[in-house]
């Protein structure tokens, strides 16, 4: 299938989880109104890495319904979300109102985010679960320097692509690896309802995903003039990865035996260099 046809189903799927995730206990937006500095688990753990953002202007590639980015805010920076969902940028200047939390949010697909938001940020940062969305890696690196400005700090902590490639289906917690692990042309394709929160199923049951090998991720990195600073592998996940997981507390979710046998998280920062 075309590109541009893999994209507008994924775009069609977003939209609509955009509503379920916004209704969904997941989420819990509605804790975000009520309590003026509640954070995401998410930014719990991404601020002990990625440092104090007070004062700073920080924009969030592929946000979502703005919760991290909501969350980024609280920590005292100026803060923008760019998202490909108009659903889910909807969702997300609406929690911004209710929440009385001060953002900004635009519609961009992420490789035309330097055509939608002209101007570079102290940080840019993205969240868990975005780079299986995006088709070529190279072009999101290539992004994230240009919205950088020199000696900014990029952020980001997402699924380890091993754990990307292991067979997530199967009922005898044995680790098996069925998917790619390096990024190739066409999209893996997926089709079920569900979506990884509480909720009603959705009906654009067809999505594609691409995968990233974690030295491709780097080199992408590192060959648009970032530094690479930190390069964590992590053995938890904030989902239930595979059936072998357990729930370890905290949002969290490891293997059930033998968690050193498999990374299911990395994280990076990096400074622009020039």
């Amino acid at each position: 299938m075309p590109l541009d046809e893999q994209r507008q189903a994924n775009l069609d799927g977003w939209d609509q989880r955009a509503q379920v995730h916004a209704e969904s206990k997941f989420y819990d937006l509605q804790r975000y109104i009520d309590t003026p500095d509640h954070l995401s688990s998410t930014v719990e753990f991404d601020r002990t890495e990625l440092g104090d953002v007070s004062g700073k202007s920080l924009l969030h590639l592929q946000c979502h319904i703005g919760t991290d980015t909501i969350s980024w805010a609280r920590l005292g920076a100026a803060v923008t979300g760019a998202d490909f969902s108009p659903a889910s940028v909807e969702q997300a200047r609406k929690l911004s109102r209710e929440s009385g939390t001060p953002a900004r949010f635009e519609v961009a697909e992420l490789y035309d985010t330097p055509n939608v938001i002209d101007e570079q940020f102290d940080i840019v940062y993205t969240g868990v679960g975005a780079l299986t969305w995006l088709p070529d890696i190279k072009g999101w690196a290539k992004v994230v320097s240009q919205m950088l400005k020199p000696g900014g700090t990029f952020y980001i902590r997402d699924g380890h692509p091993m754990a990307g490639a292991i067979d997530d289906g199967r009922d005898d917690e044995l680790l098996v690896v069925d998917y790619q692990y390096f990024e190739t042309e066409e999209g893996m394709q997926f089709e079920g309802d569900g979506t990884y929160t509480d909720g009603p199923p959705i009906s654009q049951r067809v999505h594609y995903e691409w995968n990233h090998g974690l030295g491709e991720i780097v080199t992408a990195l590192i060959n648009n003039s970032l530094r690479i600073e930190l390069l964590h592998e992590h053995t938890f996940a904030e989902f239930k990865a595979f059936p072998a997981c357990i729930h370890v507390g905290d949002g969290r979710w490891q293997l059930r035996d033998r968690n050193e046998r498999l990374p299911l998280m990395f994280s990076i920062r990096a400074a622009k260099t020039t």
